[in-house]
């Protein structure tokens, strides 16, 4: 009864700190909060998996329709954009098409949705742009990048516009990686000792660096 009240609280502007000082008292940290989620999904539009922690629970800077899988983590400062400003219409201000700026009742642009997968690592101050759909599991981005376009499970995106530089592991542990889908286990139902040391390559030893371009053409 309490957290569905916290819910309907979060609706005044001026309660949402207090709401959520309740909510980290109530349910602990972001990692594991369930009404937080729904917080975020009812008001903001974006649906947040557990386990997942960081700029992802900061107002206006995940647009709507985004999806964020399960152990994901989201840096300060990161921006996902899934909508344009209309360069159709007489201004490009966001008065004119944002609703929550008070001058029409409902978006007038248009969102484009994005599934952002699970362990996905996203540093301080990359931009994801409304062009992209998916990004993969496991994959990373690095601080700054701007990326411009889908990313592949475990591929690490750097720069601007944003590339592909390698893969986190060769496409053979990949694929054990994906079929495993460890993610959707809860904290607890994991052997942290897998987590907490470097995986062992079975090509090329511990860890994995940069994949050939062929290889890199191979992966989905």
């Amino acid at each position: 009864m309490v957290k569905r009240w916290l819910v309907r609280l979060y609706a005044v502007p001026r309660l949402r700190g207090l709401v959520l000082w309740l909510l980290r008292r109530i349910e602990g940290d972001e990692f594991r909060s369930v009404t937080l989620r729904e917080i975020f999904a009812k008001y903001w539009g974006v649906q947040v998996g557990l386990y997942t922690h960081g700029g992802c629970f900061v107002p206006w800077m995940v647009d709507p329709q985004t999806t964020i899988g399960r152990y994901c983590s989201i840096a300060g400062g990161v921006r996902i954009v899934n909508h344009n400003h209309p360069l159709s219409f007489k201004g490009t201000s966001g008065l004119f098409f944002n609703p929550a700026l008070g001058l029409c009742d409902r978006w007038l642009v248009e969102h484009h949705p994005l599934e952002i997968g699970n362990d996905v690592w996203i540093g301080a101050n990359a931009v994801v742009m409304p062009e992209v759909s998916r990004i993969g599991d496991g994959a990373v981005i690095g601080a700054g990048a701007v990326v411009g376009k889908d990313v592949p499970p475990y591929a690490v995106v750097l720069g601007n516009p944003g590339r592909v530089v390698k893969y986190r592991f060769p496409p053979e542990v990949i694929a054990r990686l994906l079929e495993e889908e460890w993610w959707e286990k809860d904290v607890d139902e994991l052997d942290l000792a897998q987590f907490q040391n470097p995986m062992e390559d079975p090509v090329g030893g511990p860890g994995a660096g940069p994949m050939s371009s062929a290889s890199a053409r191979r992966q989905p």
